[in-house]
Formats: structure tokens, C-alpha cells, sequence
């Protein structure tokens, strides 16, 4: 199902009316039916995986086998070989993902972790459920994490001034998403970038690139703010997914503005504890931008491109410390005026940098097939 289909809206308008009908001794019951019945009705394998996957994470959970490291990381590695098994079929065969998988397997994956750390309070395992299906976040995200949900959940009041602020955010985001997405993006700027006669000029994978980067943004950040005004309606706070990313003045700052959600995520749960265990934090960066590249698109193309990011990354943590060193720049009219020109030549160097990662990644991709074909 489409995130942004009559459908849909008639769940999320059936959600709302649920949610404040029912009283909040009952809301984790009314999240959970309404979650559930929504993936096994319009998508029963992934409801089935779902479902499956929630229930022995939260049993393996709940008898305390996942405190015991062994248990947890065979929990995980099982969690992510399902997604991972889904993913080499979708990029092998051209099939469809289970609706919501790599949203939900990232969830099942912070639960676990969190659970081994001891850093979740008691709840049931209603309230497991009702968060692993809450249906605004279910098909795009934002990743949300459980102790806010259950925070959320359990203190949850009517609040006339969020309703509206939900309400007003989803307006913005269904505005973004028809006005920007469909009309100027999808067919102002596609016109006139991407020239269909020579699709494999480098220029024109540079075109495209820009397209679909601008593309990119502009979808998703109005998925993001409809599915967080739909949780601020209902009373739930969900964390923001984009920040002004093409203002950034660097590729590190870029990615700390780019769906947020999942670079936090990857941040905590795989260079955190991997940088920690290795003391490497190069190998640590390469692996949580590889992952991100995986989550994208199980290819050599988006190794290629996870690698990509990551010499970015090392590069401007090389070139920061050396400007660190050098010392502050001069100060008065002079002083100011050269932090504006840098500051407008590191934003347009990060976009470019960013643009060309996909016609690089693509040329490499393609010799590499060629010498092992």
C-alpha cells in the first residue's frame, strides 16, 4: 500500500477516532489491533514476520536470555538475516520488500539491544506490541524508540495545542509532497536536468543524481512530518528526520541532518559499540556507512557508495583537525566576511560532494562487474 493513498488516509483517520475513544488503561490493546490488523490485512507476509519476529524477540526478552550477550546477538544476527534474506531477493529478482520490514527490524534490533542493557523499564508485552506496530510509523518511519513510546503511552493526555501542531504538520506535509514532490520536482526540475537521450553520460548521472537527491528529500521529509503530526494528533512524540540537510557545512554534518532517525540509530548501535570494542573508529565509520548503504539497497553499487561516504567522512575529519590547528581566523569586516565565503563554499562543496556520490559509485560499479565478467 501506498503511504500516501486514500486507503491509508481511511486507516489513519480510523486510528485517530480509536485512540481518543478509548480510554488509556485499553490504548496499548486499541495501537496493537489497530497495527496489526492494518499489515496482515493489506500485507499478510509481512504481518506474519512480524508478528513471529515480535513475539520470540519479546519472549527471548522477557526470560532474561537476552541479558546473556550470546542470546542477544543470536536474536539480532536472526532478525537480521530475515532482512537481509528479503532484501537480496528484492535487488536478485525485483520483488517487493515486506511492507514496513526495514523499519520494524531496526526496531526489533533497539529493543533487543536495550533489553541486553538493562535500560527499559517493565511493561507488557501488549505494550511491546503496540509500539512495534504503532501504525504511523510503521511503512516510513521515523525509527522511534520504546522508552519514549512507553513513556508516551502510559501519560498520554488530550492536549488541544498538540492536536493542532499535529494537525498543521500534516497539512505542511501533504502541501510539500503534492505542490514540491509532484509538480515542481517530479515535473519542473525532471525536465529540465535529466536528458533521456544519453542516460549514461556522466553528465546526466550527475543530473539525475541531483534529481533524485532533491527528490529524496522532498518525499521523504513530507512522509516524516505526516506520520509525526499524526502521532502529535494522537499524543505521541516521534523523533524529527530531516534538518535543513543541503545546508550543511560538511558530509558529517550532513548525515547528522539526513534521515535523522536512522543515523542516530546506526550511530548507537553499530559505530558506538563497535568503535568501543575494535578502537578503530575508521573501521567503525565504514561499517555503519556500509549498513546505511545495505538499508538502502543490498548491492555492490551501495557498498561501493557506503564506502563512498565513509572516505568523505575521513577526509573532512582530517582537514578539520588541521584547521583547528591553524588557529582562529582573523577578526573585524575581514574576519566576517571570510566566515560567510567559507561558509558558502563548504556548503556548496558538501552538495557537490554529495551529488556525485551516486555517478561515481555507478562508474565503479560498472568496471568492477566488467573485470570479473
Amino acid at each position: 500500500m501506498e503511504f500516501v493513498s486514500l486507503d491509508y488516509l481511511a486507516w489513519l483517520i480510523l486510528f485517530q477516532i480509536l485512540v481518543w475513544t478509548v480510554g488509556n488503561r485499553m490504548l496499548p490493546w486499541c495501537l496493537c489491533g489497530v497495527g496489526f490488523s492494518f499489515v496482515i490485512i493489506t500485507a499478510p507476509l509481512s504481518g506474519t514476520i512480524l508478528l513471529v519476529q515480535a513475539l520470540i524477540s519479546y519472549w527471548f526478552t522477557e526470560t532474561g536470555r537476552a541479558g546473556r550477550g550470546r542470546y542477544a546477538l543470536l536474536l539480532i544476527a536472526g532478525v537480521s538475516s530475515i532482512f537481509l534474506a528479503f532484501k537480496y531477493r528484492t535487488s536478485t529478482s525485483g520483488l517487493a520488500l515486506p511492507l514496513g520490514i526495514s523499519y520494524y527490524t531496526f526496531r526489533l534490533i533497539h529493543y533487543i539491544q536495550e533489553r541486553f542493557r538493562n535500560n527499559i523499564r517493565k511493561h507488557t508485552m501488549i505494550e511491546f506490541l503496540a509500539y512495534i506496530s504503532f501504525l504511523p510509523t510503521l511503512l516510513i518511519g521515523p525509527i522511534n524508540r520504546f522508552p519514549e513510546f512507553l513513556t508516551d503511552v502510559r501519560r498520554r493526555t488530550w492536549n488541544t495545542a498538540r492536536f493542532s501542531r499535529g494537525l498543521e504538520r500534516v497539512f505542511y506535509g501533504y502541501a510539500q509532497l503534492i505542490i514540491l514532490g509532484n509538480f515542481v520536482v517530479n515535473h519542473v526540475v525532471r525536465d529540465w536536468l535529466i536528458n533521456p537521450a544519453r542516460p549514461d553520460d556522466f553528465m546526466s548521472l550527475v543530473f539525475q543524481s541531483m534529481h533524485m537527491w532533491l527528490d529524496l528529500y522532498v518525499r521523504f521529509s513530507a512522509y516524516s512530518s505526516i506520520a509525526i503530526g499524526i502521532s502529535l494528533m494522537a499524543g505521541f512524540h516521534v523523533p524529527e528526520n530531516f534538518n535543513y540537510p543541503f545546508l550543511a557545512t560538511n558530509i558529517k554534518f550532513f548525515w547528522q541532518r539526513w534521515h535523522m532517525s536512522l543515523t542516530q540509530w546506526c550511530r548507537d548501535y553499530i559505530f558506538v559499540p563497535v568503535s568501543s570494542v575494535t578502537r578503530r573508529p575508521y573501521f567503525a565509520i565504514g561499517l555503519t556507512m556500509v549498513v546505511i548503504g545495505v538499508w538502502h539497497e543490498l548491492s555492490l553499487r551501495y557498498i561501493l557508495w557506503g564506502l563512498y561516504h565513509t572516505a568523505g567522512i575521513i577526509v573532512q575529519g582530517k582537514w578539520s583537525a588541521i584547521r583547528i590547528r591553524r588557529g582562529p581566523v582573523m577578526g573585524g569586516w575581514a574576519g566576517r566576511v571570510t566566515c560567510q565565503v567559507s561558509y558558502g563554499v563548504s556548503v556548496g562543496v558538501t552538495l557537490v560532494f554529495v551529488v556525485l556520490s551516486f555517478p561515481i559509485t555507478h562508474v565503479l560499479n560498472d568496471m568492477l562487474k566488467g573485470l570479473f565478467q
